[in-house]
């Protein structure tokens, strides 16, 4: 591994550490399989193996970093079955925010259920990126709005695993975009009638047309472990 982490001081370290690592490891800066070396991080950062090591927990209870018998640590292989697992939490955790998002008062509905009417169908090649940061907004803000931090906690993990699959198999969405807005714009329009049932309904279909085009990506793509 070639030295790509500033040292810092070993009291700021948990919280730094772990953000670099982690997203070093989610943008495939640290491909999967790369073997992970206490000794060698720990010289990067400048610190002592210790927090390195916790670090490395932190990491693989987070699923991104995982132990071998004997080969040490190493970034978490992509695995098929572990990306539909992850889908199948999505699809538990993100309706839990519905049924408040429908009770809020209407300014702040209002807001929700207006989120990607600024977007145009076809959509401009400008505006891919603004949709992304959207998309991402959208899923953050259901989660929050089940005002409970164990579920905002678990899903950020899905989250973190499902952005490091997307980029290591340079998956853009690019067949599906529009198609992805027009289910975006179903949940909000759901949400804004107050039709909890409805929001639901189309916020599981848009969760599994994602899986299935993140999958086939995944299924092209060599060497995957399946």
């Amino acid at each position: 591994m070639e030295s790509m982490m500033m040292p810092i001081p070993e009291r700021k370290l948990s919280s730094h550490m772990y953000r670099e690592l982690e997203t070093a490891i989610v943008e495939c800066s640290l491909p999967p399989g790369t073997a992970l070396s206490d000794r060698e991080l720990a010289q990067q950062f400048g610190v002592s193996r210790t927090p390195v090591r916790d670090t490395l927990h932190l990491l693989e209870s987070s699923g991104l970093v995982e132990r071998g018998q004997r080969t040490g640590w190493a970034v978490t292989q992509i695995r098929l079955q572990d990306v539909l697992e992850l889908y199948e939490l999505r699809a538990l955790l993100e309706p839990a925010g519905l049924g408040r998002i429908v009770k809020w008062e209407d300014g702040a509905l209002s807001k929700v259920s207006s989120m990607f009417d600024d977007f145009a169908i076809p959509m401009s090649q400008g505006d891919v990126e603004r949709y992304l940061v959207r998309d991402d907004e959208f899923h953050q803000l259901i989660i929050k709005a089940t005002e409970n931090s164990q579920l905002t906690r678990a899903y950020y993990v899905v989250d973190r695993q499902l952005a490091r699959c997307k980029r290591f198999v340079s998956y853009q969405d690019d067949s599906r975009r529009e198609d992805s807005l027009r289910e975006h714009r179903q949940v909000c329009e759901a949400l804004g009638k107050r039709d909890e049932g409805a929001a639901k309904t189309a916020l599981l279909e848009h969760i599994s047309t994602a899986k299935e085009a993140l999958t086939a990506a995944i299924k092209a793509s060599v060497p995957l472990s399946l």
